[in-house]
């Protein structure tokens, strides 16, 4: 919590019902004692209420309706209002002690970057209810039980808390989207048409993706990267019915969205039941040493499809063999094979054939809006 959210705390001031009640006895002439007789509950009992000690209950709600003239539900009203208010501050109290939680999180960069915070007097209650949880124990409960797995390599270090605020937000973002049941053969079915797109200009391109996608049942967003995620892309099952699959545009040229974007798609359709929660980073190599041994097998084969269905392994040992990588060979190539001109360079540039520096002219630069640079 910041100094100007301590200056600002104030208690929710809500009245014990026993001040109601101690107005109505003024009002009547009547002590505690002739409440009690009238009634039958102990003096003890309405000394307690009135001194603030003990809460109205139900049958003292029932008991006051018919002696003070105002319904049972006033009077529990007026105990759900006091309880609630004491439990506000207590709330209120404990947040003053998850402060420090909060300052894990780039606050200032994930409101720079529009994420949808809310608007609260505390940035601990703005974390909560992003994450839509109810304390910091229940997010880190919510966070361990998402068995993330990370391709992580030595080449990065991620802050968790930073990737957790990414992801929740890729969440947020995907549940405006319509988006049928996952339908691995209709996905799959896609893949020659999504390849397709490769061709188009970037600007026009996002829509057509989200649209092919949500139809075989797998949301696609694209949420700005926060500092210390080494982020690219990621995939993940939000239920047995539904995947996700998020983009920041890390690299902003088309060539790296395109890989990782079927680097994603491998991952749910060969990883499913090994891995349902993956977070990429590095995706610029094909052969990153990954940390958690475990993955490098499925990131081997989620590289490998990227790779194979972008261009077809004997189609590109065929122009490699001839020799010529000018510009417009390499983008006679890519209309023969149906691809980007950009998606031909960058694979040509890993695998060695070009310098990093050449061939970028046929490359898309991307830009936030989704826009086209070139």
């Amino acid at each position: 919590m910041s100094s100007a959210e301590l200056t600002s705390f104030e208690l929710n001031a809500a009245p014990h019902p026993g001040e109601t009640v101690v107005e109505y006895l003024e009002f009547h002439g009547w002590s505690q004692r002739d409440l009690a007789r009238r009634t039958g509950l102990t003096p003890k009992t309405i000394s307690e209420i009135c001194n603030g000690k003990a809460p109205i209950t139900p049958s003292t709600a029932l008991a006051f309706e018919g002696v003070l003239q105002r319904p049972a539900h006033f009077w529990m009203n007026l105990q759900s209002q006091y309880d609630e208010a004491e439990a506000r501050n207590r709330r209120l109290a404990k947040s003053l002690e998850w402060s420090d939680w909060a300052k894990t999180f780039p606050l200032k960069e994930m409101k720079r970057l529009k994420f949808s915070l809310p608007e609260t007097s505390s940035e601990v209650e703005a974390l909560l209810q992003f994450f839509g949880v109810a304390s910091p124990e229940s997010w880190r409960a919510v966070w361990a039980a998402s068995s993330v797995a990370y391709r992580q390599t030595r080449m990065f270090k991620i802050q968790e808390e930073a990737v957790a605020a990414w992801v929740r937000e890729t969440e947020i973002v995907a549940s405006a989207l319509e988006v049928a049941d996952f339908d691995e053969e209709r996905l799959r079915d896609s893949l020659a048409t999504l390849r397709q797109l490769t061709r188009e200009p970037a600007d026009q391109i996002i829509d057509s993706i989200q649209s092919i996608c949500a139809s075989a049942g797998v949301a696609v967003v694209l949420v700005p990267a926060l500092q210390q995620t080494a982020i690219s892309g990621y995939a993940r099952w939000l239920s047995n019915k539904r995947a996700l699959v998020g983009l920041t545009l890390r690299y902003r040229t088309d060539d790296q969205l395109w890989f990782t974007f079927f680097h994603e798609i491998a991952h749910i359709l060969l990883h499913r039941h090994r891995r349902s929660f993956v977070v990429d980073n590095a995706a610029d190599t094909l052969v990153d040493r990954v940390v958690d041994p475990e993955m490098e097998q499925y990131e081997a084969e989620a590289n490998r499809f990227a790779a194979d269905t972008l261009i077809p392994p004997t189609s590109l040992h065929d122009f490699v063999r001839k020799g010529s990588f000018t510009n417009e060979s390499i983008h006679s190539f890519a209309e023969t094979i149906g691809v980007g001109p950009g998606i031909v360079v960058g694979r040509l540039q890993h695998d060695g054939i070009l310098k990093h520096h050449q061939g970028n002219a046929l490359k898309q630069k991307l830009g936030w809006g989704f826009t086209s640079e070139r």
